[in-house]
């Protein structure tokens, strides 16, 4: 996994956003390849932002944490993102959506179906 482990916490920046879909592209030198990025994964800066659209723009700086995994043509897939001079992503915070640690899954449903006889 190019010696990247998904604790880890990377620096780069972002290549592309394509605000009308929600999703774009980051770069580090950490990494051979870019990663894709959704707008769901960006932590909000505030409390308040927790649940909106959020945006990056081509060039802010950011720091991320990534897992290996096909995504259009991308290879690598942003699971936190964090714009530059909103604090340290720490790799202990927990996933957003999970509030009971970062060994448990970021997000999760199920679906219960009942027919009436």
């Amino acid at each position: 996994m190019s010696g990247v482990d998904s604790d880890d916490v990377l620096s780069g920046h972002v290549r592309e956003w394509n605000s009308e879909e929600g999703w774009g592209v980051l770069v580090t030198p950490s990494l051979p390849d870019d990663v894709w990025a959704h707008y769901s994964v960006i932590e909000a800066a505030e409390a308040g932002e927790a649940g909106g659209f959020r945006a990056l723009t081509a060039g802010q700086a950011v720091t991320f944490t990534v897992e290996q995994a096909e995504q259009d043509r991308f290879r690598w897939r942003a699971v936190r993102v964090r714009p530059s001079g909103q604090g340290p992503l720490e790799p202990s915070e927990p996933l957003p959506g999970d509030g009971e640690g970062a060994d448990k899954p970021g997000y999760s449903s199920s679906l219960d179906i009942t027919f009436d006889s």
